[in-house]
Protein backbone atom coordinates (compact mmCIF):
# COMPACT_ATOMS: atom_id res chain seq x y z
CA UNK A 1 0.00 0.00 0.00
CA UNK A 2 1.18 3.60 -0.80
CA UNK A 3 2.30 6.20 1.77
CA UNK A 4 0.13 9.06 1.78
CA UNK A 5 1.32 12.32 0.15
CA UNK A 6 4.25 14.10 2.05
CA UNK A 7 2.90 18.19 2.51
CA UNK A 8 2.58 20.01 -0.77
CA UNK A 9 4.90 23.13 1.00
CA UNK A 10 8.05 20.72 1.46
CA UNK A 11 7.53 19.46 -2.17
CA UNK A 12 7.48 23.35 -3.54
CA UNK A 13 10.69 23.76 -1.43
CA UNK A 14 12.23 20.75 -2.42
CA UNK A 15 11.73 22.18 -6.16
CA UNK A 16 14.19 25.55 -5.11
CA UNK A 17 16.80 23.00 -5.18
CA UNK A 18 19.39 21.64 -7.55
CA UNK A 19 17.54 19.01 -9.51
CA UNK A 20 14.63 19.48 -6.73
CA UNK A 21 12.00 18.99 -9.34
CA UNK A 22 13.30 15.79 -10.59
CA UNK A 23 12.91 14.36 -7.13
CA UNK A 24 9.66 15.66 -7.01
CA UNK A 25 8.50 13.67 -10.18
CA UNK A 26 9.86 10.82 -8.76
CA UNK A 27 8.37 11.57 -4.85
CA UNK A 28 5.23 12.25 -6.59
CA UNK A 29 5.39 8.80 -8.16
CA UNK A 30 6.38 6.77 -5.24
CA UNK A 31 3.88 8.62 -3.12
CA UNK A 32 0.98 10.00 -4.88
CA UNK A 33 -2.17 7.96 -5.69
CA UNK A 34 -2.51 4.63 -7.32
CA UNK A 35 -2.91 4.66 -11.04
CA UNK A 36 -6.65 3.30 -11.78
CA UNK A 37 -8.30 2.54 -14.60
CA UNK A 38 -11.92 2.68 -14.11
CA UNK A 39 -13.89 -0.36 -15.48
CA UNK A 40 -15.47 0.34 -18.75
CA UNK A 41 -18.63 -1.13 -18.12
CA UNK A 42 -20.27 -3.62 -15.00
CA UNK A 43 -20.98 -7.25 -15.81
CA UNK A 44 -24.46 -8.21 -14.66
CA UNK A 45 -24.35 -9.85 -11.08
CA UNK A 46 -26.56 -12.49 -12.38
CA UNK A 47 -26.00 -15.13 -14.94
CA UNK A 48 -23.27 -14.32 -17.58
CA UNK A 49 -22.76 -16.96 -20.93
CA UNK A 50 -19.37 -17.04 -22.03
CA UNK A 51 -19.63 -17.84 -25.48
CA UNK A 52 -16.29 -18.57 -27.17
CA UNK A 53 -16.39 -19.16 -30.93
CA UNK A 54 -13.92 -19.96 -33.99
CA UNK A 55 -13.97 -17.61 -37.04
CA UNK A 56 -12.40 -20.62 -38.60
CA UNK A 57 -13.86 -24.38 -37.74
CA UNK A 58 -10.02 -25.31 -37.64
CA UNK A 59 -8.85 -22.99 -35.53
CA UNK A 60 -11.16 -24.25 -32.85
CA UNK A 61 -8.44 -25.83 -29.90
CA UNK A 62 -10.96 -27.11 -26.36
CA UNK A 63 -7.80 -26.59 -24.26
CA UNK A 64 -7.31 -22.96 -25.15
CA UNK A 65 -11.14 -22.36 -24.63
CA UNK A 66 -11.36 -24.15 -21.37
CA UNK A 67 -8.02 -22.23 -19.87
CA UNK A 68 -9.29 -19.21 -21.22
CA UNK A 69 -12.82 -19.25 -19.27
CA UNK A 70 -11.50 -20.94 -15.96
CA UNK A 71 -8.82 -17.93 -16.11
CA UNK A 72 -11.33 -15.84 -16.37
CA UNK A 73 -13.66 -16.68 -13.83
CA UNK A 74 -10.93 -16.71 -11.56
CA UNK A 75 -10.11 -12.75 -12.19
CA UNK A 76 -13.51 -11.34 -11.80
CA UNK A 77 -13.79 -13.11 -8.56
CA UNK A 78 -10.51 -11.88 -7.64
CA UNK A 79 -11.70 -8.57 -8.70
CA UNK A 80 -15.35 -8.49 -7.20
CA UNK A 81 -17.00 -8.87 -10.09
CA UNK A 82 -20.21 -10.55 -8.82
CA UNK A 83 -21.44 -12.54 -11.83
CA UNK A 84 -22.18 -15.74 -11.94
CA UNK A 85 -20.50 -17.51 -14.60
CA UNK A 86 -22.31 -20.46 -16.13
CA UNK A 87 -20.19 -23.48 -16.61
CA UNK A 88 -18.57 -23.98 -19.77
CA UNK A 89 -20.22 -27.86 -19.41
CA UNK A 90 -23.78 -26.34 -20.02
CA UNK A 91 -22.58 -24.18 -22.70
CA UNK A 92 -21.16 -27.66 -24.46
CA UNK A 93 -23.64 -29.89 -23.93
CA UNK A 94 -25.79 -27.48 -25.98
CA UNK A 95 -23.95 -27.14 -28.89
CA UNK A 96 -23.66 -30.82 -29.01
CA UNK A 97 -27.68 -31.16 -28.32
CA UNK A 98 -28.07 -28.98 -31.14
CA UNK A 99 -26.79 -29.52 -34.52
CA UNK A 100 -27.89 -26.20 -36.23
CA UNK A 101 -26.24 -24.66 -33.13
CA UNK A 102 -24.06 -22.91 -35.41
CA UNK A 103 -26.28 -20.65 -37.06
CA UNK A 104 -27.96 -19.55 -33.87
CA UNK A 105 -26.97 -16.03 -32.65
CA UNK A 106 -25.93 -15.06 -29.53
CA UNK A 107 -28.95 -14.21 -28.02
CA UNK A 108 -30.75 -17.45 -28.98
CA UNK A 109 -27.63 -18.89 -26.73
CA UNK A 110 -28.36 -16.63 -23.98
CA UNK A 111 -31.49 -17.69 -23.65
CA UNK A 112 -31.23 -21.38 -23.79
CA UNK A 113 -28.88 -20.94 -20.78
CA UNK A 114 -30.71 -18.58 -18.83
CA UNK A 115 -28.32 -15.91 -19.34
CA UNK A 116 -28.51 -12.08 -18.13
CA UNK A 117 -26.11 -11.49 -20.66
CA UNK A 118 -23.63 -13.47 -22.90
CA UNK A 119 -19.56 -12.16 -22.71
CA UNK A 120 -19.15 -13.19 -26.85
CA UNK A 121 -15.06 -13.81 -27.58
CA UNK A 122 -14.70 -14.51 -31.19
CA UNK A 123 -11.86 -16.35 -32.21
CA UNK A 124 -10.65 -14.44 -35.29
CA UNK A 125 -7.19 -16.22 -35.71
CA UNK A 126 -5.59 -18.26 -33.14
CA UNK A 127 -1.99 -20.57 -33.65
CA UNK A 128 0.05 -22.42 -31.45
CA UNK A 129 2.37 -24.60 -33.99
CA UNK A 130 2.94 -22.60 -37.63
CA UNK A 131 2.56 -25.27 -40.37
CA UNK A 132 6.07 -26.57 -41.35
CA UNK A 133 7.65 -24.54 -38.09
CA UNK A 134 10.04 -26.31 -35.63
CA UNK A 135 8.82 -23.40 -33.12
CA UNK A 136 5.76 -23.29 -31.14
CA UNK A 137 4.57 -19.39 -31.90
CA UNK A 138 1.68 -19.21 -29.75
CA UNK A 139 -0.62 -16.11 -30.96
CA UNK A 140 -4.34 -15.17 -30.96
CA UNK A 141 -6.68 -12.59 -31.82
CA UNK A 142 -9.90 -12.21 -30.77
CA UNK A 143 -12.94 -9.67 -30.71
CA UNK A 144 -15.49 -9.43 -27.56
CA UNK A 145 -19.00 -8.03 -27.22
CA UNK A 146 -21.60 -7.90 -24.01
CA UNK A 147 -24.73 -8.86 -25.57
CA UNK A 148 -28.23 -8.85 -23.86
CA UNK A 149 -30.24 -11.95 -24.60
CA UNK A 150 -33.76 -10.27 -23.47
CA UNK A 151 -33.27 -7.32 -25.57
CA UNK A 152 -34.35 -6.48 -29.18
CA UNK A 153 -31.80 -7.65 -31.62
CA UNK A 154 -31.29 -3.94 -32.80
CA UNK A 155 -30.60 -3.05 -29.03
CA UNK A 156 -28.65 -6.15 -27.89
CA UNK A 157 -25.39 -4.82 -27.79
CA UNK A 158 -24.48 -3.19 -24.07
CA UNK A 159 -20.79 -3.03 -24.64
CA UNK A 160 -18.60 -1.99 -26.62
CA UNK A 161 -20.85 1.13 -28.59
CA UNK A 162 -21.53 0.65 -32.16
CA UNK A 163 -18.24 3.07 -32.88
CA UNK A 164 -16.68 -0.53 -32.41
CA UNK A 165 -18.41 -2.16 -35.01
CA UNK A 166 -17.21 -5.43 -34.96
CA UNK A 167 -16.09 -5.73 -31.02
CA UNK A 168 -13.43 -4.90 -28.94
CA UNK A 169 -10.12 -6.11 -30.53
CA UNK A 170 -7.89 -7.72 -28.00
CA UNK A 171 -4.22 -9.36 -29.14
CA UNK A 172 -1.89 -11.21 -27.28
CA UNK A 173 1.80 -13.40 -27.95
CA UNK A 174 3.98 -15.39 -26.35
CA UNK A 175 7.32 -16.28 -26.94
CA UNK A 176 8.32 -19.32 -29.38
CA UNK A 177 9.75 -22.22 -28.11
CA UNK A 178 10.89 -25.07 -29.67
CA UNK A 179 8.19 -27.75 -30.43
CA UNK A 180 7.70 -30.66 -28.59
CA UNK A 181 5.69 -33.67 -27.57
CA UNK A 182 1.58 -33.26 -27.33
CA UNK A 183 2.09 -32.15 -24.14
CA UNK A 184 4.06 -29.53 -25.08
CA UNK A 185 1.41 -28.22 -27.39
CA UNK A 186 -1.25 -28.33 -25.08
CA UNK A 187 0.99 -26.57 -22.36
CA UNK A 188 1.26 -23.54 -24.60
CA UNK A 189 -2.23 -23.65 -25.55
CA UNK A 190 -3.61 -23.27 -21.90
CA UNK A 191 -0.88 -20.33 -21.31
CA UNK A 192 -1.82 -18.70 -24.05
CA UNK A 193 -5.36 -19.27 -23.18
CA UNK A 194 -4.61 -17.82 -19.32
CA UNK A 195 -3.18 -14.72 -20.56
CA UNK A 196 -6.09 -14.24 -23.19
CA UNK A 197 -8.33 -14.34 -20.21
CA UNK A 198 -6.53 -11.19 -18.85
CA UNK A 199 -7.49 -9.35 -21.84
CA UNK A 200 -10.93 -10.28 -21.60
CA UNK A 201 -11.51 -9.26 -18.16
CA UNK A 202 -9.69 -6.01 -18.30
CA UNK A 203 -12.74 -3.64 -19.45
CA UNK A 204 -14.93 -5.31 -16.55
CA UNK A 205 -12.82 -4.53 -13.28
CA UNK A 206 -10.94 -1.31 -12.42
CA UNK A 207 -7.31 -2.01 -13.20
CA UNK A 208 -4.29 -0.31 -11.28
CA UNK A 209 -2.22 0.66 -14.10
CA UNK A 210 1.10 0.29 -12.42
CA UNK A 211 0.87 -3.42 -11.44
CA UNK A 212 2.41 -5.53 -14.17
CA UNK A 213 -0.15 -8.34 -15.51
CA UNK A 214 0.76 -11.83 -14.61
CA UNK A 215 1.21 -13.15 -17.72
CA UNK A 216 2.09 -17.27 -17.80
CA UNK A 217 5.47 -18.16 -17.34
Amino acid sequence: MRAPRIISGLLLGLCGLAGGCNIISALAYFFGPPQIQKAEFKLTGGRLAVLVEAARPEQENPVFTQALCQKLGEILREHGVKAQLIPQEDVFSLRQQNPDFATWSVQKVGQRLNADQVLYIRIEHLQIHPPGSPLLEPAVSMRLKVIAPDRPPEAARLWPSLAEPEGRQVQRSRPAVVAGDALTLDSEAAKLGKDAAWLVAAPFYDVDLEKKTPWEP
